[in-house]
This record gives structure tokens, sequence and C-alpha cells, in this order.
């Protein structure tokens, strides 16, 4: 079906002739002008005045009557004029056009003996009706964002009120997964620039996200728009959606705006009750502050001609990770923990401080400059740059299942340099051409905070006691440079409107990085800790150079991109209500060479081989071959009676996503002769010992020997970046009652390629578990490997397996009488194979869970993405009174399913011997004589662990109803969660002179249910892994044990951490706007 598809989408664009993406900037108005016959009128005048900047923008129509002006700043009011000789002229006051308008404002002329006055005509602000949409979208308009609560001030805030948004909160800020899809495939621009994170190791996606920063202030941004279906070719680089937004510009009057926010302990709710003991009293969140004060200002500096707009912000926030110990379920005491501490002090002279309470800390400058130049009716030029300095501790925290002492923090570092040239000309009657230039530097310096001491896991239970760096910030740094070059000339030939694009994006990638560099330990107990009894070990460092450690490490990799990208496009108005679109786009990514590994290709690659592995031409230092990704696309909009009250619209087509460049990187990283990695498990306490000095760490191999050792990434030559052909169908209908407007939308996207990894360095299997748990097992992944030279050799390929499916259906009513709102509901499932959750190649084969091994045949099931049941609303109401006074109240619901989660075997032994101890997805047994659990385990006897472990399953319902079976990967959701939030706003307005300026006070309220009642508002989740099952013995006849004491309380777990908790917090703001 998809190839039959795709040959059908090719055949039909072979009548047209035939970036990576360009975002979109501008809108655009067209139409066409009869006479009172409907007949056309060639020759006539259309003159679009944006009122408050002056610029001017003029057309004439053609032979057919048709006119077009593209390239328009969004926003308003415009005044069209639209004259022709014998006519009387029609002049359309109030229009406003949102981000990506094509609006169709096409008009019957009089003739001027039969009336005796202009015709002014007064249009709507509605832009759900539009001819230029298409797929699905959302438009976040500047009233929105001025009036929807949002206590963090961040992008997930506007983008969540989009149906298909699946918004979700980490150590890295909040993350936005769109219409079921990985969160790295989403394209963020500013402007028309790449504002992605183009590397990918921010949760966010965007520049400095790994800080926790917005790429932007919010005060800085004029309109957002989140397209997940645009049938636009010059949109790409996504399969997931784009996200648009469009810096303010100056205008003739001199505006601006100071404001602050701030927040505290005082200004959120005490402890959840069910996170309190009896007796134990609720409590305040531990002292904290969190700032944000800034100044935007925009004006002319020539009328009508040159305009500027300045924006600064400065952010000062800290975020409490309150932690009760009694909520903690693993062995250990307190005064065990605190003996733990003291013996390190003593014994190793290292501090780990503290592990309740710690804060996350993030001090951000943001500054965007902007120049717009009306060079003259035909030429306009815009120039902005953007400036981002973020600082990040991200504090380790402790939960019920971890303890983490804060010296073992991260401390990141960011600052980004982005700037962005536009310019924009109307070539006559007959075309327009859009320049876009932008180039942007990025640099990342994540570190380990608190003394230098190597990381640390000991086993505690139900629990992980960790103290130490953290590992991954051992030796880390990106430096980030992207170019990027896009021109759309636009053609104008009747009924048609013809696009030829190409843009070229230049990215420049340096990258140190060498994981667990100080050395990580993991230990089976606290005693084990203090005898030096060693379960685990690994160190990844450099193998060039001296033994330098930390960020002073040589073997940083370095390479480059170049993808130039190519397309034309047709727009046709078939009618006044009826357009069509199509366009292919082609684009083609230009890797480098990476350095090569000839005791790899010459020596490893046969043994590889002759053990029945497919390398696929795959060799250290052959770089992924050029190849063309083909994007044809279809798209129409038919506004069925011509009354904008029924729109029909959709489309289908292939969308070529950006690829996170860490992932290809791997293979310039790991390659065997830059980066080593040294580690196994259940290690003999005899072949080695602790050493608590990061310098003097064991390697398998000596730096600087010209050794070979380490983790190998590899990738096929002929890999593709990920596609997906999406189909959408949806229907707008103005109902005839309060001005409502009901929406429905059905979305469908089939994976064409995506990301697949196997490990080649791992035989097949040796044999199979017996009894009613017969799944295959391997031999020891570490002890075992075909080639003992090196560790986990990854191989990237692709695979078209996937699919996911959005349905939505959202009831809209448009400002009136100081009253908006919004009401949807959507419903999205989706099914992958490997989620690319991860930054590292081996994590990301290593963390799937399976029954029969990552490196078996590997079945589609429910994507860790897949979004689930959600109800969203928002509405807001506005009041004048008094003459000098306005309120606003406006609140935002959601309503969730919980996020999909998998029932695995837990740290113990491998019970799979796959080079994996916890994503063995269990057999679920239906009685006792099925499992084999281990007696005296945990203090119980075989027969009381089968009772408490028999209880579970029969109360739970989904593996009460899977008894006999294997549990499925994500085969459960963790459960609902419903919050609301609230925003106030009191304006008062003073005069100065012929100005109304105006001083407003603001309340933004997270989770304000819990405000009026501490029981409400709880946000539950559940942990994508639930380890239900200990392997005590891995082999043929494996031996387990359950512990219900680490279930007492359930699986499920209340979120009290960061701002969307489930505690209530506010936020308040003093802002003064003069104008």
């Amino acid at each position: 079906m998809k190839k039959i598809t795709f040959l059908f989408i090719v055949i039909l664009m072979a009548a047209v002739s035939q970036t990576f993406a360009q975002g979109v900037t501008k809108s655009s108005i067209n139409g066409q002008v009869t006479d009172n016959n409907g007949e056309p009128l060639p020759g006539a005048n259309i003159v679009a005045l944006h009122l408050p900047s002056g610029t001017q923008y003029a057309a004439i129509t053609d032979f057919d009557g048709f006119y077009r002006i593209s390239n328009m700043r969004t926003g308003g009011p415009y005044r069209i004029n639209i004259t022709y000789v014998g006519f009387l002229s029609v002049v359309k006051d109030d229009v406003y056009l949102q981000l990506g308008d094509s609006k169709n404002m096409s008009v019957q002329m009089k003739e001027e003996a039969n009336v005796l006055d202009e015709v002014v005509i007064q249009t709507t602000r509605n832009n759900i009706f539009d001819s230029g949409k298409t797929g699905s979208e959302t438009t976040v308009t500047e009233k929105q964002i001025s009036t929807l609560p949002s206590v963090s001030r961040s992008v997930a805030d506007f983008v969540r009120i989009t149906p298909q948004a699946q918004i979700s909160e980490g150590d890295d800020g909040f993350s936005v997964s769109l219409a079921g899809q990985n969160n790295r495939y989403n394209a963020l621009y500013i402007d028309g620039g790449v504002s992605n994170d183009v590397f990918g190791l921010a949760g966010s996606g965007t520049d400095g996200g790994q800080t926790g920063v917005n790429p932007f202030s919010i005060d800085a941004i004029e309109t957002f728009q989140v397209n997940i279906a645009p049938f636009d070719v010059r949109q790409s680089g996504f399969s997931g959606g784009a996200i648009n937004a469009i810096t303010r510009s100056g205008t003739n009057n001199i505006e601006g705006s100071a404001y602050t926010y701030f927040r505290n302990q005082d200004l959120a709710g005490k402890t959840p009750p069910s996170l309190v003991d009896d007796g134990e009293s609720r409590e305040k969140l531990a002292d904290f502050s969190s700032r944000i004060y800034g100044v935007r200002v925009g004006g002319p500096i020539i009328e009508n001609k040159l305009f500027y707009f300045v924006n600064y912000e400065r952010e000062e926030a800290e975020t409490p990770q309150p932690f009760n110990f009694s909520n903690y379920q693993g062995d250990s005491s307190l005064a065990q923990i605190q003996d733990l501490s003291n013996f390190l002090q003593t014994t190793y002279g290292y501090n780990p401080g503290g592990f309740d309470n710690n804060t996350r800390f993030l001090d951000s400058d943001k500054l965007t400059l902007k120049l717009d130049w009306n060079i003259n009716e035909n030429n306009q030029l815009s120039v902005k740059h953007n400036y981002v300095k973020a600082e990040n501790l991200e504090a380790r925290n402790s939960g019920n299942r971890n303890i983490g002492f804060i010296n073992g923090s991260e401390y990141f570092e960011s600052v980004k340099n982005e700037t962005t040239l536009e310019f924009n000309s109307t070539l006559g009657n007959w075309g327009s051409n859009n320049l876009l230039v932008g180039y942007k530097t990025v640099r990342d310096d994540r570190d380990p905070s608190g003394d230098p001491f190597p990381s640390v896991d000991i086993r505690d239970g139900g629990g992980t006691i960790t103290f130490g760096a953290e590992p991954f910030s051992t030796s880390n740094l990106l430096d980030q440079d992207v170019l990027n070059i896009a021109d759309n000339f636009e053609i104008y030939s009747g009924r048609h409107t013809i696009t030829i694009g190409t843009q070229h994006e230049f990215s420049k990638i340096k990258n140190l990085f060498f994981s667990f560099n100080y050395g990580d330990y993991t230990f089976n107990s606290v005693d084990d800790f203090y005898n030096g009894i060693i379960d685990e070990y690994q160190r990844g460092y450099s193998l060039v150079g001296g033994n330098a450690v930390g960020d002073e490490s040589d073997g940083a990799s370095e390479f480059k991109l170049y993808q130039p990208s190519f397309y034309v496009q047709d727009d046709i108005s078939i009618s006044d209500n009826f357009k069509f679109t199509m366009g292919l786009r082609v684009d083609v990514p230009i890797f480098e060479d990476g350095a090569t590994n000839l005791d790899f290709n010459t020596r490893t690659i046969p043994l590889l081989e002759a053990a029945g592995k497919d390398l696929q031409g795959a060799e250290v230092g052959k770089r992924i071959r050029p190849s063309a990704h083909i994007s044809p696309r279809l798209g129409f909009n038919w506004d069925v009676n011509g009354d904008r009250k029924t729109q029909i619209r959709g489309g289908m087509g292939i969308f070529t996503s950006r690829i996170p460049l860490v992932w290809p990187g791997g293979s310039y990283n790991n390659n065997g002769i830059t980066g080593g990695f040294t580690g196994g498990f259940n290690l003999d306490p005899s072949t080695i010992t602790f050493n608590p000095d990061i310098n003097n760490q064991p390697v398998a191999v000596e730096p600087g020997t010209g050794g070979v050792a380490g983790n190998i990434d590899l990738f096929v030559p002929d890999l593709k970046l990920p596609q997906v052909i999406k189909y959408n169908i949806a229907v707008d209908q103005k109902l005839p009652v309060w001005g409502l407007i009901a929406s429905a939308d059905f979305l469908y996207t089939d994976v064409i390629t995506n990301i697949y990894y196997e490990n080649l360095n791992i035989a097949g299997p040796v044999g199979t578990l017996n009894g009613a748990d017969n799944r295959p097992y391997y031999s020891d992944s570490f002890g075992d490997l075909i080639d003992n030279t090196y560790g986990r050799i990854i191989l990237g390929s692709n695979t078209g397996e996937g699919y996911s499916y959005n349905t939505s259906v959202t009831l809209t009513k448009p400002l009136e009488n100081g009253f908006r709102g919004s009401f949807s509901y959507s419903y999205g499932e989706s099914e992958s194979i490997f989620d690319g959750t991860s930054s590292q190649n081996s994590s990301q084969w290593r963390n799937i869970q399976t029954v029969n091994g990552k490196n078996s045949n590997i079945d589609l099931a429910r994507s860790d993405f897949s979004q689930g049941s959600r109800f969203s609303a928002n509405v807001s109401y506005e009041k004048e009174y008094l003459g000098f006074m306005k309120s606003t109240i406006a609140l935002f619901y959601e309503g969730t399913q919980g996020a999909p989660y998998s029932f695995v075997y837990r740290e113990g032994r491998d019970l799979l011997n796959d080079d994996s101890r916890d994503n063995a997805l269990i057999y679920i047994p239906r009685n006792a004589s099925e499992i084999n659990l281990r007696d005296g385990e945990n203090g119980l006897t075989s027969a009381e662990q089968w009772a408490a472990l028999d209880a579970f399953i029969e109360g739970n319902d989904y593996l009460r109803e899977r008894r006999g079976q294997y549990a499925e990967r994500n085969g459960d959701r963790g459960p609902w969660s419903h919050t609301i939030d609230l925003k106030f706003l009191q304006d008062f307005y003073i005069n100065t002179g012929k100005n109304r300026n105006t001083l407003q006070l603001s309340l933004d309220i997270f989770n304000f249910t819990n405000l009026l009642n501490k029981d409400w508002g709880k946000r539950k989740f559940i942990p994508s892994n639930i380890g239900l099952l200990e392997t005590e013995q891995a082999g043929p006849d494996p031996e387990f044990s359950f512990n219900p004491a680490s279930f007492e309380g359930g699986i499920e777990q209340l979120d009290d951490r960061g701002i969307q908790s489930s505690r209530w917090q506010m936020q308040v703001g003093l802002r003064y706007t003069f104008n």
C-alpha cells in the first residue's frame, strides 16, 4: 500500500516540473477582481496598507483578473484598496493576517454610474476558514500569548493548545511530541531560521535546551504556528510537526513594555497529603526564589521606512525538588545513609553533600534585536539577532526508588548567537522572491559539579543510592555552527502560483564526549561497597594524546553535513472556493567520511561475517552515502458553499525529518581509534578494586599507544533519513448558534523509514529457557563476544515498520463580547520499534524492552510517544469598566491519559545474557508452577512470594488478562491526570496625552484546583519500566524473587517536583506598557 501510494503521487507530480526546511515567516492575500457579470477586470489596482507601520504592498490584476500579494507582514490591521477605471473602488478595512495565511479576497466591482460612494467592507478576524489551510495546524495569536496561563513562559505552554500535542517535563525542561512522533522529529523555526538543536541532545529540541532555558523570550514573539501536516513543500525537516515563531517588529509608534515576574515558596502549595505519614505535618517547599525581568521596545527610525525592535530578558530561577525519606523504598535507613556519607568523608575525603530538597538553578540572559527596512514599495529587508546565554545546575534529586547526593549534579553552560536576514521582493505583476539567510553558533559545556570523584551506584533493595560525578558530564563539550540559505521564487500565472525554491544547510559539529570518564562503579549493596566487592565497572576515555581526563581529553569528533534541497510547487485556484496544491521536494544529505580503523575493517569484519552478521556494506570511516529523499505532496481546501461556513481540507504527502546529528555523529566518535571503552558486570572481585582517583582508573588499552578498543558505531551506507507519509482529512463547520465552529480532524501517519539498531558483537541464542517461559537466551555478552577487542558494535540501519493515527474534535468560540474559548478531544495511538529516545546509539539498542532479546526480530509495539486520550480546553473573558480598568480571566484545562509503561525483570542477573539486566519483558505466570521463586529471598518463602505476586497480578487489570503470556512493550498505561491552570490580569489605564498606557498586575496559577482543595489536582505517574521480578539466577533454569515491600504503596507515584507537579504554584507579574 505504501509503495503504491508513493508511486501514485510521483506519477501525478510528473505533470509538474521538478531546503533543509524553511519556516513560514509571512502571509499573503489573493483573489480575482470581476465586474457585475462575473467577467474579469484585468489591470485593476490592489494596494494593501499595513496601518501600524505604513508598509505598502501593491499588485495589478492579470488578464484573467487574478492578483496575488506575497511576503506580507503578519498581524494588522490592513486596509485593502481595490480600484479600476470606471468602477467604484472597494475598501476592505480591519484585515488581519495570521502567520501563513493565504487569504482569498475576491471582489465584484460595481460601475460608478450605479452607485454614489465607495464600497467599504469590514472583514472578520477568523483564521479557521482560510483557503491556504490544508492540513492539521494550530495558530497561537498575539492575544492568546498574552492571556494563556503560563508559569514557565515556555514554548510548551502555548503549543499545548494543539489537540495532537503531548507535553512532558523532564530534567531538561519541557519537551513536545506532536501526533505521536518522536520529540526529536520536530522542527523549530524563528523568523524562518533553523532553531532546532540540530545535534539533538536536548529533549526540548531547542538550542541550549539541556539547561532547560527557553530558546527566546515570549515577549519577543508576535505569533506561533504549529503545523503537523502542512502540504506546502517549503516546510520540511520534520515528521512530527513544525513550530514556527515570528518575532515582533517595530511600527510608526514607539511601543514597549517593562515587566517582572516572581514566585517563591510562599506562592506554592504544601506537601500532598498522600506523601505525608500519619502524625507528620504538610510542609512548604524549601526556600527558593524565581525572578524574570525584562523590557521590550519598538518604534520608527524613519517613519514608514525603517523600524527597530529590542527585547532583553533576565531569568533567575530556582526549582525545589522535595523529598520525604519516609517514602524511600530501599533497604537503608536514614541513619545508614548518613553513615555512608560519613564513611566517604573519613575514608576518601569526599563529601557527597545532601540528598533531600536539592534545588535546581537556572540563570539566563536573552537579547533580541531586529531591524525592518521598507526599501521601497517592492523591496523589504529584515535583519534579526538572537542571543541566549544560560547557566544551569541540574541538581541530582532523590525519589521513592533513589537517593541522589547533590555533589553528583550536572553544571551546564550554553551560549547561542543567531543572525537571520530576510529579503522580500515584488517582481512586477508576475512574481515575487523571498531570500532567507541564517547563521548560528551554539557553544555547550556540560560539567560535573562538586569535587572530582568516580560515579557510584549502590543497589539498595527496592532503591538505588547514587553519588560521585554525574557520569555523562565528565567529558562533554559541544560546538555547533549552522548556516542556512533559502530562496523561494514565485511566478503568478492566471489561476496558478508556481513556487520554485532551494535551500542549503551547512552544519559543522565538534563534540568531545566520553561517558563515565571518571570511572563508573556499581555495587550490589552498601556492605559490598564497604568491602570493595564490585559488580559492574565501565569507563569511556580517549585513546589519543595523553592520559588527561574530563574536558582536557583529546579525541573530540568533528564532522560536517551539507544538505541541499530543491522543490517546486503549484497552488491552483480551481475556483474561488476550491484550491489545490501539489508539489515535489528533494533533500540530499551529504556527510563526510570518518577516520578509518584498519584493524576493524580488515580483521573484525571477517569475524562478524563468519558469525553470520550482515554489515550491509558498513565499515568504520565509511560515510552515509548521499541519497535523494523525494517528498511529493498534494493538498486541497474546499469552501463547499463559498460562504465560509463549511470547509473540507486535507491532503497526502511525504515528510522527510531531520535526524539528530548525535546519532550519525556516533560513528565519528565511537570508532575504536579515538575513543576507548571498557566495562563488564558480574565481575570477579579479584580482578578490579575501587579507586577514588579519577586520574588512575582502569582502561583496556593505554592511551597514546596506538591500540584499538571500545565500542563501535556503524551506519549502513544506504541509511535514509526518517520519512513518513501522512494522510489527513478535516472538516470545519460554522454552527448556527453562538458563532461556534466545529472541527474534526483525522491524521494517519505511515513510516517509510526510521532508525533500527543491532549489536553485531553478540552471537545468536545458545538455547531456550525451560518451563512455561521458553524464550531464547544468549551467551554472556561481555565474556563471550565475537571479537573481544571491542565492546558493543552497534549497526544503525532503517526499518519501514511503524505507524500512528490521531483523531480530534474541536469546538471553537471566536472572540465576541470579550469571550473566546475552545474545547477539544483527541485520541492517538502510535506503534514503533526503536523510539530514538537516547542520544547514544548503544543506549538506543540496549534500552529497548523485548521478550526474545534485542537482536531478535523485534515486533511493533506501542510507542513511548503514543498519546492516548486527551481533553483540553481554554477559555478567556475580558471586561473593561469604569473607563480606566479591564479585568481578564483565562483558564486552561487538560485531562490526559497516562504514558505507556512496561513490566520487566529488574536489576539482578541478566535473564537473557544479551547485555541488559532490566529490559526483558516478564512472563506472567498462570500459577506457581510456571515460575521458580527462590526460597528465602527478602525474608520470604517461595510460597509467600507467590501469594504476594499472585495478589499483585490479580490486582492489575492488564496483568490479570495476560496470564500465561508475555507482557507487551508499553502494554499498559499510567493513570489519568486532570489539571486546571488559571491566569488573571488586572489592567489600569493611564492616559498620557493622546496615548493610553497600561499598568498590569498578573497572576498565573498552575494546578489551580489544588489551591482550592489539597486533595485535588493530583498528578500521578508510573515509571516507564516496572521491575516486577528480580532475576536471581540466569541460565536455562532461572530463579526469581518478588519483594512485595517494594509495591506496598502500589506502582503509581505522585509527581511532586518541577512546575507541573501535584502542588499549586503561583507566579505574580507586574507590567507597564506604553505606546
